[in-house]
This record gives structure tokens, C-alpha cells and sequence, in this order.
């Protein structure tokens, strides 16, 4: 049976403690006259050190200049300047996933040989690099302690020794305690741009003697078609909106979209 969504009351920004700034202003920026909706800052994940910097001390000793550096986000850029000022690296050419990334790398010292011209993510970067011979070559992939598997499986299908390097972690932040949100439902946009944040939304709804199954109710704003499917496993079944990349405006055109949209009269129909 069809129903009829209400009206998006509140819109909660979810990247860690200290990086929904630049989103924030965007949305800020991008709201339609008229609109309500609040913001909420809710960080669903904390990030940490790496557990053992044995993999990037390692990747530093072997690095040759004959490799590719890859640095997943700006975040990535951060924890490892933080071992080791990128000027001090090795000498190899370094890229990144994504133009926010490359303004990193380029404050960092050592500025991108190669960055996606379309999309900002994975399969951007391996269509940036279709004509660059990988064939033969370590490609280190800068990271969390997981993702970018199909950046991995991809260079090494075309020849390439990808190695994974994680120089932080991502825990779950914790229980969300924003009474405004935490109750969810479809009037709540939950804005989410890494696919462990789905995950620990997912693991808010289901914890332990006071589980919150409207969550799985609210509607999401995620990065692309993968983490809307990846939501769709973990049981959300309200409205999923691709922004279609991680940038603040992409994210803020989809959520204003999607409000606008339910704003509408008549509404939205599920």
C-alpha cells in the first residue's frame, strides 16, 4: 500500500566530531527559502590511530618511485602526515580519491599526479587512470582498516600489486542521544557518507535492551548506488537518495531535493 511520507523535520550530519563543517555551511549555503528543517550534528563514527603502524612503517622502507601512492580521502592525508610529514616520504607518485583529497595531498607537500575528473570516488580514480600503466607496479592504497576493494580487485585485474595501508580506524561513536533524532522515522534525514556509518546506524537500531527500530524508518542521503544497497541489506526501508558523490554541494543538493520534494504539496508517495 502506498503511503504518504511526511515532511523531512530534521537532518542529521553524521561524519566524525569535527568534520561536518564544510557540509553544515553547505547546506546552510543551498537551503531553499522556506525551509526548516534542522541541523543536527550526530557523529556516528570516531576515528582512531591505526591499531599498528607496522604496515606504513613497512610501506615507507619499500616504497620505490616507480609506485603509486593512493590516498582514499583527506583523512587519510591527515593521519599519515601525522606519522610522517608527506615532504619526508619517498619519492613515488602520489593521487588521491577525489578533489577534496588532492587540496590535502597538494597542503601536504606533495600534490596529486593524477585525480578523478568526473566522479569523486573509486571508479572515478580508476577512469583517471585507464591510460596510466599500472601494469607491474605496488600501487599503496592509504586507508581505514577496510573499503576500497574494488579499487584494489580493479588495478589488480590490469597487472598492478595492490597493498593495503591502514593509517586509522573507525570505531562506532556510540549511542546517539540527540533526543530531537533519536526516535527517527521518515522526518528525519540521516546523512551518510562513509559505509561503516551505515553500519553503526544500523547497529543503533538493533542495540541491546533499548533498540530503536524507527531508524531503519528514516530516510538516507548516502555517496552512491553501492551504499544504497548496502542499506537496503542491513533492513532500512525508508527513502534513499544518491547524492552521487561525497562533496558537501552534492550532498547538499540531494538533501535539499529530497525535502523540497517532500514539501511539495501532495507530498512524496512511497
Amino acid at each position: 500500500m502506498d503511503s504518504r511520507l511526511p515532511p523531512v523535520e530534521h537532518v542529521v550530519l553524521t561524519r566524525p566530531s569535527g568534520a561536518n563543517e564544510a557540509l553544515r555551511s553547505a547546506l546552510e549555503s543551498a537551503r531553499p527559502a522556506g525551509m526548516t528543517a534542522g541541523l543536527h550534528d550526530l557523529p556516528l563514527l570516531a576515528i582512531r590511530p591505526a591499531a599498528d603502524d607496522a604496515p606504513l612503517r613497512e610501506a615507507l622502507a619499500a616504497m620505490t618511485p616507480a609506485d603509486l601512492v593512493v590516498f582514499v580521502s583527506p583523512r587519510a592525508v591527515a593521519m599519515a602526515t601525522a606519522y610522517r610529514p608527506l615532504a619526508d616520504w619517498p619519492e613515488a607518485r602520489f593521487t588521491g580519491v577525489g578533489g577534496a583529497t588532492g587540496e590535502a595531498l597538494a597542503a601536504a607537500g606533495r600534490p596529486a599526479a593524477f585525480l578523478p575528473r568526473d566522479s569523486q570516488d573509486s571508479e572515478g580514480l580508476l577512469a583517471r587512470l585507464a591510460d596510466v600503466e599500472v601494469s607491474g607496479r605496488t600501487v599503496w592504497i592509504m586507508r581505514g582498516e577496510t573499503g576500497r576493494t574494488l579499487l584494489a580487485e580493479s588495478l589488480a585485474e590490469r597487472g598492478a600489486r595492490p597493498v593495503f595501508v591502514p593509517v586509522y580506524r573507525r570505531e562506532c561513536a556510540g549511542r546517539a542521544e540527540d533526543p530531537a533524532v533519536t526516535g527517527a522515522g521518515p522526518a528525519t534525514v540521516w546523512v551518510l557518507t562513509a559505509p561503516q556509518a551505515i553500519e553503526c546506524l544500523a547497529a543503533l537500531a538493533n542495540a541491546g535492551e533499548a533498540p530503536r527500530p524507527g531508524l531503519l524508518d528514516s530516510s538516507l542521503v548516502v555517496i552512491n548506488e553501492r551504499a544504497r544497497d548496502r542499506a537496503r541489506a542491513l533492513g532500512f526501508s525508508g527513502e534513499i537518495v544518491e547524492a552521487g558523490g561525497p562533496s558537501p554541494e552534492a550532498l547538499a543538493r540531494a538533501v535539499w531535493d529530497m525535502v523540497r520534494r517532500r514539501d511539495a504539496p501532495g507530498g512524496h508517495v512511497e
